[in-house]
């Protein structure tokens, strides 16, 4: 359908003075001064739309969210071959005075996948998904984006997550991976084939094409791998995969509602509300209703709370700075949240650890229902027995059952309900 990207692609042009093809065809020099770390203009040419955030400062916050994507990286480094990593590694080393439309994008677009797994994602979202798409851009600059919004299809998204569920063991699904980054993906995969619409020529109505193919494949895959963790009664697996369905799919249905696609279209009229409807407009059952049934249960109580309370924006966790440290240290999915506590436990000590507590407890008191602050606290506790005033804990007797419930008896109870649910919620439709 379309090739495997090269990383050749995604790397930066080499900032010594050279000759290169720009947006229009012509050729243009870049010249080899570095711009200052701290220049907020990005120079554009007068028919480009406006840009959001100079590129410099952009790589400024993602190193400041994710400093270990710039320390030296081994060849065997899980970030070696990530082209966005390549990527903000080489800019941020060497900076061209300017950025065509497309090398700004493609800045945008490294910055957002790097970091939107992190304490504190960069603010690039309707870059990506609107404004860089503006009207009037010439054909060959939305191809040449639309190509790499094709070709990140085939990243490895995994390193720059931790958030990634699989397919049941033993399965032809065992090894694909679900993430937020496919969602992240949708946005900008939609945004492209609505932005192709205003062209006439052949060849954007190719890459619609292709667009609206890849859309397809990355939903069915969606589909059947929770379609594997229901059928091998994987209750905590479908509980992950629903909250990497429902966030992916609602994000789909944000773009499509941001660009206004015709309800004729077949963007909205295949891939629109898959996870609110289990029925398309002619009353037939879509993906064998497996993408409603997981937004359902990504909904429905457990103990009070819920993967969609569980699985929230993590605000309490944005001020311990020791959690931007390492790769290790990035938020989960909720509330299965006991791994990453003992990572917590293990890689920090002293104020870090300290603060990284109290942040966890703050949460505690905001979301009282919810359970995954107080899994990380379980886990800390078991490495470090003191580490909570015993005299606080008295007073809430909710946390203090909370932290005596062991790890798998958790998520026993929860694997449980999940498949309970899964019973019941095909009754809904």
């Amino acid at each position: 359908m379309y090739a495997r990207p090269q990383i050749a692609q995604f790397a930066p042009p080499r900032p010594e003075t050279c000759t290169c093809v720009g947006s229009f065809g012509r050729k243009f020099a870049r010249s080899g001064r570095r711009r200052s770390r701290y220049t907020r203009r990005v120079p554009r040419r007068s028919n480009e739309p406006t840009r959001g955030i100079a590129p410099s400062l952009l790589l400024s916050q993602v190193r400041g969210t994710a400093p270990y994507l710039f320390d030296a990286l081994p060849s065997t480094s899980h970030f070696a071959e990530s082209p966005p990593v390549l990527l903000v590694r080489a800019l941020d080393r060497e900076l061209p005075a300017e950025l065509s439309h497309f090398e700004y994008f493609r800045l945008c677009l490294a910055a957002h996948y790097l970091t939107c797994a992190t304490p504190v994602p960069t603010d690039v979202d309707n870059q990506i998904r609107r404004k860089l798409w503006a009207p009037g851009l010439p054909l060959v600059t939305v191809l040449e984006m639309s190509q790499l919004v094709l070709d990140s299809h085939a990243w490895d998204f995994t390193a720059l997550s931790n958030r990634a569920s699989y397919g049941a063991a033993g399965s032809e699904w065992e090894t694909a991976a679900l993430s937020g980054h496919r969602g992240e993906w949708f946005t900008v995969a939609s945004a492209a084939y609505a932005a192709l619409g205003q062209y006439r020529a052949n060849e954007a109505k190719q890459r619609r094409a292709q667009l609206l193919e890849a859309i397809a494949e990355e939903t069915e895959r969606h589909a059947q791998i929770f379609g594997s963790l229901w059928r091998a009664n994987d209750g905590v697996g479908v509980l992950r995969a629903s909250a990497s369905i429902a966030h992916n799919f609602g994000d789909l249905d944000r773009v499509i509602e941001m660009w206004e696609v015709p309800i004729a279209d077949p963007l909205r009229l295949r891939f629109h509300k898959l996870t609110a409807s289990a029925f398309d407009a002619e009353r037939e059952l879509r993906y064998m209703g497996r993408l409603w049934t997981a937004g359902e249960l990504y909904k429905s109580l457990i103990d009070g709370s819920s993967m969609a309370l569980e699985n929230h924006r993590h605000f309490a966790l944005r001020k311990p700075r020791a959690l931007r440290t390492s790769a290790a240290l990035r938020v989960p999915l909720g509330p299965f949240f006991d791994a990453w506590g003992t990572q917590v436990a293990t890689q920090l000590s002293g104020e870090d650890l300290s603060e990284t507590i109290d942040a966890l407890l703050h949460g505690c008191e905001k979301m009282p229902n919810t359970f995954a602050y107080a899994r990380a606290l379980h886990a800390i506790l078991g490495a470090h027995p003191d580490a909570l005033d015993a005299q606080a804990l008295a007073k809430n007797v909710r946390l203090r059952a909370m932290l005596a419930t062991p790890q798998d008896e958790f998520e026993r109870r929860w694997a449980l309900a999940a498949l309970g649910h899964l019973d019941e919620i095909p009754s809904r439709a």
